[in-house]
Order: structure tokens, then C-alpha cells, then sequence
């Protein structure tokens, strides 16, 4: 039968080390407001840890909780949990089968390229009004894991050092939270990420991952904003993607209603894009393959061709708008492109295409400029 131990410094409640020491499976123990030191060497196992103050950082624990490989459950709520030297905060071992739920928390990393919240084994993993603090969260390679993540914050300061790391096997599920620094997955990934409401700086995918993003945004404005390649199957609703979204090797995507950057699709990429807005550049080379429908593609003043083609790319749209802004379309090698405009901003555009390329634009005035 579950307990409840108040825990602190009156003479009604229990002395912290004294609760420590007795810990019961299913136990819940209540902090009140204070500091609280964890002795290194202790397992945590089927227990809540609850904070009584106002705000989780009124109860501060100061050490690192690790999970017990026969733990079922272990809970925090509205606490912080602070770790000074280079040591997982919160660690589940790779024997585990657990859940591991976090309500209202803060967790306070070194600063280090350590994990804050690092995952092993089998466990469910739910952040609810959580900030995760000086560094990242990883699910390693041996875990088989369901995360969870809602209205949630992970602040990551190491440069070159992913803030949510998902290897191994498993379901992320992210919801209105915010994530400063990148989303990686690895060659030995097979997840499914279903990215709602939510912002990071740039996501890379690769392995066999399945990928939903829904009103969301990326924010870096380079190369790498959304990198995804391998074996990916992709669908994009709604989203705003402040760098480039490139496409590499054989994924399969799917994009509508949302607003990039620059786009590159090399090797053999398939894409279907409706609805969408291209700011600046567009550009697909190898055997790239591109559907689009009602979709808008804009020049930078910074780029020669504001639509490119190249090597055996195919590119077919209906219904396009074209804004040159003084840039070219290049249909080069052996590419192929058959498209229709409904509207445009030019009086023409400069066309450059190779002798070997295929190509047909309906709408709109064009010269073409061949290079052979």
C-alpha cells in the first residue's frame, strides 16, 4: 500500500536521509520547500517525489537520480533537479521497463556534452511543463521507447551536441514545446516523430524514420535547417522553415501549405509539394523527382536561377506561380520540366536549358538561352 512521507526539517516530518533510507515500493514523498542533497549510490525504484512550494525550484534536489533496472515508475512533480559535476541528472539503465514521468520540473545539467536525461532499455519518457536545462536529452541505441513531450522546454548549450538525440527504436511525440538546438536521429534509427505546435532550430533525419511535422517551425536560416535522408517517409503540414529543407538519398516527402526558405532534392528524392511558398532558391539535381501543385516560387536577389534543374531530375507542377526577381530557370543535363503558371510577376524569364533536356512551361513568356 502506498505511503505518504512528508519530508523535512519540522518535528512532524520525516528527516530527508532517514526517508531515503527506507524507501518502500509505491512510495510518495512530499517535499516542503528547501535544498536537499541525494547521496551518490541510490536507486530509485516504484516512487513519486513530489515538491509542496509554489514553484519547482522552491524544492531543489542537488545530485543525480538513477532508475533501478526493476523499477516500474519513477515520478517527479514540481521540483528541480540540479546536478553540479559531469553525471547524467536522470539516468534509466539499459536493463530497465519503465516509465519515467516528469510534471512541472526543472533539470538543472552541467553544461557539459553529458546527457541530461539520458534512456537505455525499455521506457516511456513524459515531460509535462518541463524544462530541461544545460544540455540534451538522448534515447540511445539499445533503448525501445515512447516519449512524450508537452508544453515542454529543452535549453541545450553544448555546440555540436544534439538537445534531443533519439537513437534505437521507438515513438516521439512532441507537442507545443520548444527546443533550442537540434533534433537528431542516426543510421540505426527506426522511429516514428510526430512534431506538433512545436519549435526547435533544425532537425536531422536520418535511418528509417517516419516523420509528421504540423504547424511548427525551424529556425536556423542555413544549410541544415531540415536535413533528411536515407530510407524517410515525410509529411509536412503547415510548417515554417526559416533556412533550407534539403533532400537527400530516397525519401519519400510530402509537403503542403508551408513556408521555405530554399529547397534542395538531390540523388533520388520524390516530393510532392502543394500549397507552398519557396522563397529564394529551388534547386534539384541526380534523379531527383518533383510533383508540385498551387505553389509559389520565389528568386533571391542572391541566386542565379531561382528554379534549377539538373543531371535526370524531373520536375512537373500545375497551377505554379514564378517570381524570377531577375533570377533564371536552368533545365540543364538531362532533366525534364513540364509545368503550368497561373500567375507570375515577370513579363518573362530567361530560361537556360541544355540541348538534352526536356522541357515545356505554359502560362507565361519565356527566351530560352541554350547551353549546350
Amino acid at each position: 500500500m502506498a505511503r505518504l512521507v512528508k519530508v523535512g526539517a519540522s518535528i512532524e516530518e520525516t528527516n530527508w536521509h532517514e526517508a531515503l533510507k527506507d524507501l518502500r515500493t509505491d512510495d510518495v514523498l512530499l517535499l516542503e520547500p528547501g535544498f536537499y542533497d541525494l547521496p551518490q549510490g541510490i536507486l530509485f525504484s516504484d516512487i513519486t517525489i513530489k515538491g509542496t512550494g509554489t514553484l519547482p525550484e522552491d524544492t531543489t534536489i542537488l545530485g543525480c537520480i538513477n532508475v533501478a533496472n526493476d523499477s516500474r515508475f519513477v515520478n517527479l512533480e514540481n521540483l528541480c533537479l540540479n546536478t553540479n559535476d559531469e553525471a547524467n541528472s536522470l539516468y534509466i539503465p539499459p536493463k530497465a521497463n519503465t516509465y519515467l514521468t516528469l510534471r512541472n520540473c526543472i533539470i538543472k545539467g552541467y553544461g557539459d556534452d553529458t546527457a541530461v536525461i539520458a534512456c537505455n532499455g525499455k521506457v516511456t519518457l513524459e515531460l509535462y511543463s518541463t524544462i530541461i536545462l544545460n544540455g540534451s536529452v538522448s534515447l540511445f541505441a539499445d533503448a525501445d521507447f515512447r516519449l512524450e513531450m508537452n508544453d515542454s522546454t529543452i535549453e541545450n548549450v553544448v555546440k555540436d551536441v544534439a538537445a534531443l538525440a533519439l537513437e534505437g527504436r521507438g515513438t516521439a511525440i512532441i507537442n507545443n514545446s520548444q527546443i533550442n538546438g537540434s533534433i537528431e536521429t542516426y543510421a540505426n534509427s527506426n522511429i516514428e516523430i510526430n512534431f506538433n505546435n512545436s519549435q526547435a532550430n533544425s532537425l536531422l533525419v536520418q535511418g528509417e524514420v517516419w516523420l509528421n511535422m504540423l504547424n511548427s517551425e525551424l529556425s536556423f536560416q542555413d544549410d541544415t535547417c531540415l536535413y533528411i535522408t536515407d530510407r524517410t517517409w515525410v509529411n509536412i503540414v503547415g510548417c515554417n522553415f526559416k533556412g533550407c529543407v534539403y533532400l537527400d538519398s530516397k525519401p519519400h516527402v510530402i509537403i503542403q501549405n508551408s513556408q521555405i526558405d530554399r529547397l534542395i532534392g538531390v540523388n533520388e528524392v520524390q516530393l510532392t509539394i502543394i500549397n507552398s511558398l519557396i522563397l529564394s532558391h529551388t534547386d534539384f539535381q541526380d534523379k531527383a523527382k518533383c510533383s508540385a501543385r498551387q505553389t509559389t516560387f520565389n528568386g533571391g536577389l542572391e541566386y542565379q536561377y531561382f528554379l534549377a534543374l539538373g543531371d535526370d531530375a524531373e520536375f512537373e507542377g500545375r497551377d505554379l506561380i514564378f517570381n524570377s526577381n531577375g533570377a533564371h530557370l536552368a533545365v540543364k543535363d538531362s532533366a525534364k520540366l513540364s509545368a503550368s503558371v497561373i500567375a507570375t510577376s515577370d513579363e518573362e524569364i530567361t530560361v537556360e536549358r541544355s540541348y538534352e533536356a526536356k522541357f515545356k512551361l505554359l502560362g507565361m513568356k519565356w527566351i530560352t538561352k541554350e547551353n549546350n
